[in-house]
């Protein structure tokens, strides 16, 4: 299920993970309250973040405003080499110049989530930008985490150079992208209401088998995995942000007809019952 990372510093990095990725008992989507730089060096993954899917190539740079839900989908049996960095927006701040906040941010702020894919000289750049920062936070030094702040602050200007004009997008979307995208954004839109492989098939004018066959091959998940997954992490957002709220109010604005269907699945995902899920939540406020 969904779960919401904290970061106990204001960075968090890592340089070229080859783990494989895996999500535990979890389907793997997760959202932070940090930005975070995502880096694509080599292998065969699918990205998920909110309604878009992206099928990644070696030298994507991905942005995401972090709160928006994400989750990689690599291939089995390939290689996974990726570096992540999140960081704290207002943590960062006070070591960009004054004039240059606003713009420096504004790929995050604006854009939101995207993918830029880097080429040439600009790649080999932020390559090294890359390195150069994972040398420094290995290295033990009385000034490193000033150091650090001082090469995330020149990794940001340049991705904010790399973003100028507003690109998202330098490849168009193959049919089977646009495809689950729609399918997400369905799932998104209706997920209060009764969905099913009839309504998606007419909705998409494509064949149930085919329908579920390409999420599955793009995704990882069926699509009622997927759909049971957005109706419980609505549940627990509603939980987090709306504390006053009953378990059974949840459970009907998040799409469940019955408490007892809600309260099943809501366990066989996070682990826990949901009044349980609510009342530990409420402790840590």
């Amino acid at each position: 299920m969904p779960s919401m990372m904290q970061f106990t510093a204001p960075l968090a990095y890592t340089y070229r993970a080859t783990s494989q990725f895996d999500p535990g008992k979890s389907d793997g989507f997760h959202s932070h309250p940090h930005y975070e730089i995502y880096y694509f060096h080599e292998g065969e993954c699918t990205y998920i973040i909110g309604d878009r899917v992206y099928n990644l190539e070696p030298g994507d740079l991905v942005l995401m405003h972090g709160l928006t839900l994400h989750r990689p989908h690599p291939k089995a049996g390939k290689p996974y080499v990726r570096t992540t960095l999140h960081f704290d927006p207002s943590a960062i701040r006070s070591s960009l110049h004054p004039d240059r906040i606003q713009e420096v941010l504004k790929p995050f702020d604006e854009l939101g989530n995207c993918r830029v894919n880097l080429t040439g000289e600009i790649r080999s750049e932020f390559e090294a930008l890359l390195q150069d920062l994972h040398q420094l936070s290995r290295h033990a030094s009385k000034f490193r985490e000033e150091r650090m702040h001082i090469r995330v602050c020149d990794l940001l200007y340049c991705v904010a150079e790399i973003c100028q004009g507003h690109v998202q997008e330098q490849r168009v979307s193959s049919e089977k992208e646009r495809h689950v995208q729609h399918i997400i954004r369905y799932v998104d839109t209706h997920y209060m209401q009764d969905i099913g492989l009839d309504d998606l098939a007419q909705e998409l004018h494509l064949s149930k088998p085919y329908l579920a066959g390409m999420f599955k091959e793009m995704t990882g998940l069926t699509i009622f995995k997927y759909l049971y997954d957005r109706r419980i992490n609505q549940a627990k957002l509603l939980f987090q942000f709306q504390p006053e709220m009953s378990v059974t109010e949840a459970s009907r604005l998040a799409g469940f007809k019955r408490l007892s269907h809600f309260s099943r699945i809501f366990k066989q995902s996070v682990g826990c019952s949901p009044d349980l899920y609510r009342s530990q939540l409420h402790r840590q406020m």
